[in-house]
């Protein structure tokens, strides 16, 4: 079975696709903005991208270790450091937000009121290398 040559070319004009035309690169003004626009995007626009991307993943990262820290009952070392002073550092160890919030709490109050901090019912203070 064979097309006639007026079916053919009937085909190949319902299926063709109209060029668009943008116009040329002939002014001088278009080809420098096209410049321009390219070095934004490579200089601005896609380190963007990339750098929000990484902080996408150091912030899935910190959220996973607090996680993991909270699940398996590792402790919270809480520390109280005078100012000047790094060698008088207190610290405790803590498991768990709710008593190192209240750790934290206390300590302050009694720094505040001229004290040295004591560790609540519970928590373990330990002695660190403040260096």
């Amino acid at each position: 079975m064979s097309l006639g040559e007026s079916s053919e070319q009937t085909l190949d004009a319902a299926w063709s696709i109209p060029a668009i035309d943008v116009g040329s690169f002939d002014s001088l003004e278009v080809l420098l903005g096209g410049i321009v626009a390219a070095v934004v995007i490579a200089v601005i626009v896609i380190p963007l991208l990339l750098f929000g991307v990484e902080l996408i993943i150091a912030g899935l990262v910190v959220a996973a270790g607090i996680v993991a820290r909270s699940m398996f009952g590792r402790p919270w070392v809480v520390l109280a450091t005078p100012r000047g002073d790094t060698a008088g550092a207190l610290a405790w160890e803590v498991k768990g937000w709710r008593r190192s919030a209240q750790l934290i709490e206390g300590v302050a109050t009694e720094l505040a009121a001229g004290l040295t901090p004591s560790p609540l019912e519970g928590p373990e203070r330990v002695t660190r290398d403040a260096g």
